[in-house]
């Protein structure tokens, strides 16, 4: 059986354990001592749980950004999933403004799904605190 073979569906699926155990690697790898998160805002609406539908933010979302500030935004989508969450929970030493930094790289991940109010882009930068 290859990976084209296995139908993943449930959290846990095979783009959330890519997306944590990169995530934990490029931080390493790159040496990074410090991340710094912009405000958290999701989207609006809807989204089907295993237990049923529940509004956005998902419950598992809502529970892992506990003391973290969270916002909403006029787009009727899920913004957070619970494994973006969880990565921001985990390596974040701030949320808010970027602070003052020598920029040495930037990164773009781009999603697929479109906005209609804003670009679907994650953007990463890496550099020294000034």
């Amino acid at each position: 059986m290859s990976v084209e073979d296995v139908h993943f569906h449930e959290v846990g699926a095979f783009d959330s354990i890519a997306d944590i155990v990169l995530s934990c690697v490029g931080i390493e790898a790159l040496g990074v001592e410090k991340v710094f998160i912009s405000a958290l805002h999701d989207g609006h609406g809807t989204v089907k749980c295993a237990h049923g539908i529940f509004p956005v933010p998902a419950p598992a979302t809502m529970e892992i950004l506990k003391g973290i500030p969270l916002g909403q935004i006029d787009e009727p989508h899920e913004l957070i999933t619970p494994t973006g969450a969880g990565i921001a929970a985990e390596f974040a030493s701030g949320f808010g403004l970027m602070p003052a930094i020598k920029i040495e790289r930037i990164g773009y991940g781009l999603g697929t799904r479109e906005l209609a109010n804003r670009p679907n882009v994650l953007r990463a930068v890496l550099g020294e605190l000034a």
